[in-house]
């Protein structure tokens, strides 16, 4: 199963997660500003990369990752 997950950050960023393989390579290519703050291995094997986006693409960020950011949700 693909786990998707975004999250508040800090002051102005967001943080996202996902396992989807062709999702982190459609991100990878074309979201240029998400920089990469995690990457994930398992057995050797590339499992997750978690991404720290610029708040301004949130609504991007929700469509990409099809998540609703919840202002709850907050990092701990």
């Amino acid at each position: 199963m693909m786990n998707n997950e975004l999250w508040k950050l800090e002051t102005g960023w967001l943080a996202g997660y996902t396992q989807d393989r062709d999702l982190i390579r459609r991100i990878k290519r074309y979201k240029k500003d998400w920089t990469i703050m995690a990457d994930y291995f398992r057995a050797g094997r590339l499992e997750a990369v978690q991404f720290r986006i610029p708040i301004e693409q949130r609504r991007a960020a929700e469509r990409m990752l099809k998540v609703t950011y919840n202002e709850e949700n907050q990092a701990v």
